[in-house]
């Protein structure tokens, strides 16, 4: 009887730390992954499409903090964050817990009045784009970064 009680209790021990072990891929702050950025290669009045993911428990994403990174090698020599924007500025879907997102921005041009224009570059630079999310209660996720692309200069 007593071996049983030990089994018993090993087993219950084993359960609750593969339990408390797991992660919900769900959680309360916001979960962002950046996945790909496209052309490779940017020309004058290109669009740059940067395509995450996100989770977050309540799905109350809100905004969004877009942050410029522009590399002289594989140092980083400038580092911008625009300001915050709503989801609905930027088409995010809201009050959902996972979705698929897109951010646009047209490269030098301003032939799409409601797209985020990214000014052209004096000469021609490697840049990343990267995405903070905010949600209603003011909680922020993790940041995370495009790979590399190459700016041409107009």
């Amino acid at each position: 009887m007593r071996f049983m009680n030990q089994r018993f209790q090993l087993l219950f021990l084993l359960t609750l730390f593969a339990v408390s072990c797991s992660k919900d891929k769900f959680t309360s702050e916001p979960r962002v992954e950046v996945r790909s950025i496209e052309p490779a290669t940017v020309f004058n009045g290109n669009i740059i499409r940067v395509l995450a993911r996100y989770t977050d428990e309540e799905g109350d994403v809100d905004s969004v903090y877009i942050v410029y990174k522009w590399f002289n090698g594989n140092n980083a020599t400038r580092v911008d964050t625009l300001m915050r924007f709503p989801t609905n500025r930027l088409g995010i879907p809201s009050a959902l817990r996972e979705s698929d997102i897109a951010v646009e921005f047209e490269y030098n041009t301003y032939n799409q009045p409601n797209m985020l224009t990214l000014p052209g570059v004096t000469r021609d630079t490697t840049a990343a784009f990267g995405l903070i999310l905010i949600d209603k209660t003011r909680k922020s996720s993790n940041y995370s970064e495009s790979n590399k692309i190459r700016l041409k200069r107009p």
